[in-house]
């Protein structure tokens, strides 16, 4: 679990860096939107670590801890549906033009078919360890692949200069999963399965 967890620090880091970066240098909301995804993975993932650390400890109260880590992780779900709601809203009220950007492209390629794995194999190991903490922690690795992958069609279609209201109408498919999720484990009601 801590190579899968560094793993996933190690690529939003890098990630978000770039997709900020293009951000500013090509005005695209979508690509900030993406950046900040992976700050809020990055601190997600962060947690997970810290509490992995707390589960060797066999005199520690795991429950309590496992409640606060998918709380935590709820409310960064509730931060990605906020932040992708007003975006959506703000991106189809402007509708501003976006350079075309081939690095943004690759980077949500990227994201799209490399982290669910990841997501994945972390969500099995969350089980076999009985945390629904870490399973929480790599269901928002999943849920931040599938906008990774809504994000990457919202690149291709500015490659291919379709309406600008295409990526923010992606983005906000999102929002009911992010809502969903982040309420679910905010009320203390986690599950080690996927949805």
């Amino acid at each position: 679990m801590y190579w899968l967890l560094g793993v996933t620090f190690a690529h939003v880091v890098g990630e978000g860096g770039l997709a900020l970066y293009e951000a500013v240098r090509t005005g695209s909301l979508a690509l900030t939107a993406f950046g900040l995804e992976s700050v809020i993975e990055g601190g997600a993932a962060f947690l997970a670590v810290r509490h992995l650390k707390h589960l060797a400890d066999e005199e520690e109260d795991h429950e309590r801890r496992d409640q606060v880590l998918a709380r935590w992780i709820g409310v960064s779900f509730l931060l990605l549906a906020a932040y992708t709601t007003v975006r959506g809203i703000v991106e189809i009220a402007v509708r501003g033009t976006v350079r075309p950007s081939p690095l943004g492209l690759a980077l949500t390629v990227f994201a799209t078919f490399g982290m669910p794995l990841v997501g994945y194999l972390k969500w099995k190991t969350s089980r076999r360890l009985g945390s629904k903490g870490l399973a929480a922690e790599a269901k928002e690795s999943i849920a931040c692949s599938v906008d990774s992958a809504l994000t990457m069609v919202a690149m291709l279609a500015g490659l291919l200069h379709a309406p600008g209201w295409v990526d923010p109408a992606l983005s906000l498919l999102m929002v009911p999963w992010f809502l969903r999720e982040g309420l679910a484990h905010v009320r203390g009601r986690v599950h080690a399965h996927l949805h």
